[in-house]
């Protein structure tokens, strides 16, 4: 997918801003997405830059997060949705707060999941 220079250019610029990317990180690919986390669904953006996996998403931003690919620990194919879900989009990337240690999950809902996950075990090196 090619993406609009003009948009990489601002989204760049916030994401550097909200401290979600250094200086010389740049984004590589976007695509729309859910997060979904504990029956709650923010809609947003995701990218992909050379060194992170970036969640935007939400009015308060507090469902965002960004981590190094080299954090990502696991990924798995899962259906998201409400109290049954059975939608199947979903991938489940489990990481390594680099901060604490603890391992956080995030259930992450794209359309051609199988092919970002390709992506993203790429970037991980898993």
């Amino acid at each position: 997918m090619k993406l609009d220079a003009n948009a990489v250019a601002k989204w760049e610029a916030s994401l550097r801003e909200a401290k979600y990317m250094d200086e010389d990180d740049h984004i590589i690919e976007h695509t729309k997405g859910d997060l979904w986390e504990m029956m709650s669904q923010t809609r947003g953006n995701y990218f992909f830059t050379n060194e992170k996996f970036i969640f935007v998403g939400g009015l308060l931003g507090a469902s965002n997060f960004a981590v190094k690919y080299s954090d990502i620990k696991e990924m798995k194919l899962v259906n998201v949705g409400g109290l049954i879900p059975i939608i199947p989009t979903g991938i489940k990337v489990t990481c390594q707060n680099p901060e604490n240690g603890k391992m956080v999950k995030h259930k992450c809902s794209v359309m051609k999941r199988k092919e970002w996950m390709e992506f993203l075990r790429e970037k991980a090196g898993l």
